[in-house]
């Protein structure tokens, strides 16, 4: 995940990581992990992130690995 790129876009749009996190359906503390690199982007932060960003593409901040 683009990390920088998904901070740079809640920082445009929300003044908190609270305000962020509720928006996106998840938990303040579960968003600062992803965002901090302690935890990886499950799910539902992942759908959160689609359906609040609309006009983000997921291939723009989720990098693809081939294992």
């Amino acid at each position: 995940m683009d990390i920088e790129k998904v901070s740079r876009i809640i920082a445009g749009e929300y003044p908190s990581l609270r305000a962020a996190a509720m928006a996106i359906g998840i938990s303040p503390s579960y968003l600062s992990k992803v965002l901090t690199g302690k935890r990886e982007p499950g799910r539902k932060f992942i759908d959160g992130i689609l359906v609040t960003f609309k006009e983000v593409k997921f291939e723009e901040i989720f990098i693809k690995v081939k294992n």
